[in-house]
C-alpha cells in the first residue's frame, strides 16, 4: 500500500483531523476519519464524517475509510471506469462492513440497530490514475481542484445519505429522498491536476487559502495543528463541526 509508482510520485499528500467545538463541549468523539493510499497505478483519498445522531459513528467512519482505501487500490489496476469502479468499491466495502455487523451483534434483531449505531458514514474522496482525476462523494462536505471549490451539502432535513444504508433494504425511509451512490463532480485529465482539496463538512468554514501552505507537506502532524489552532481562535473560533482535510498537489520540478 505505500509503494508509489510514477503517477503517484508525482504529488505529494497532507492530511489531518480536529474534533469541533460542539463535540467538545458534548464530550464526543471525532467522528471523521481519513485515509489515502498509493501504488503503480495510482492514488486514492477519502475523507468520511460518521452520522451525527450515531453513538458510535466514528467506529465506520475510520473503518470504512481504510477498506474503501483498499479495495481502490486493489481495483486500479482493472482500469475500470470511475462509475464502475466506485460501484465495485462500494460492493467490496459493503460486504466488509455486513460481516463486522454480523460478527457485532447478538442475533439477526439486533443487526440493524448495529448498522445505525457504528456503520453510517459520508464518503467524499478522489483518484487519480493514468485515465485521470476523478473527485466524486456520498454525502456531504467539500472538494476543489486547482482552487475551483465545490461545497456539497447540506441536505434535506440534515440528512445526507449514508452507504450504510445499503445495509438495510428499506430502512430508513428517510433516507430515500437521495440514492445510495456516488456523485461524481469533476473529472480532468491527471497532468492539470496542480491541486486537490477533500474536506468534511466542518471544513466548508476555511479560507482556501489554508491549503496552500508548504509545512503542510514537511511535517505530517502540521494540518492537524492548523486546524487546531484555528478551532481555538477568537470568539471561540472557527470549526463548530469536527474537521477534516485531506490535501493533494503536485511536487514542484527540482532545479
Amino acid at each position: 500500500m505505500n509503494t508509489k509508482g510514477e503517477l503517484a510520485q508525482a504529488f505529494e499528500i497532507a492530511g489531518g483531523s480536529v474534533t469541533g467545538r460542539a463535540h467538545v463541549a458534548a464530550r464526543r468523539n471525532n467522528q471523521d476519519a481519513f485515509c489515502w493510499a498509493a501504488d503503480a497505478d495510482g492514488l486514492v483519498a477519502v475523507v468520511c464524517d460518521g452520522c451525527g445522531s450515531a453513538p458510535h459513528s466514528e467506529v465506520g467512519a475510520q473503518i470504512g475509510s481504510r477498506l474503501f482505501a483498499r479495495a481502490a487500490t486493489r481495483l486500479l489496476r482493472a482500469n475500470l471506469d470511475a462509475a464502475d469502479l466506485l460501484e465495485q468499491v462500494a460492493q467490496d466495502v459493503l460486504a466488509s462492513l455486513r460481516g463486522l455487523a454480523r460478527e457485532m451483534s447478538a442475533d439477526a434483531a439486533s443487526f440493524a440497530r448495529t448498522v445505525a449505531d457504528h456503520f453510517l458514514f459520508t464518503i467524499v474522496g478522489a483518484l487519480i490514475t493514468a485515465r485521470g482525476a476523478t473527485t466524486f462523494s456520498l454525502g456531504d462536505g467539500l472538494v476543489a481542484i486547482n482552487g475551483e471549490r465545490t461545497e456539497l451539502g447540506p441536505f434535506p432535513n440534515n440528512e445526507p445519505p449514508y452507504l450504510g444504508y445499503a445495509l438495510l433494504p428499506g430502512v430508513p425511509d428517510r433516507g430515500a429522498s437521495q440514492p445510495v451512490s456516488f456523485t461524481i463532480h469533476r473529472q480532468i485529465p491527471a497532468r492539470e491536476v496542480q491541486s486537490l482539496v477533500l474536506g468534511s463538512d466542518g471544513a466548508v468554514e476555511l479560507d482556501s487559502q489554508l491549503w496552500s501552505d508548504d509545512l503542510f507537506f514537511k511535517n505530517p502532524d502540521i494540518v492537524r495543528r492548523r486546524l487546531t489552532v484555528l478551532g481555538r481562535g477568537a470568539r471561540g473560533g472557527l470549526l463548530s463541526d469536527d474537521t477534516t482535510l485531506v490535501v493533494i498537489r503536485r511536487k514542484v520540478a527540482e532545479g
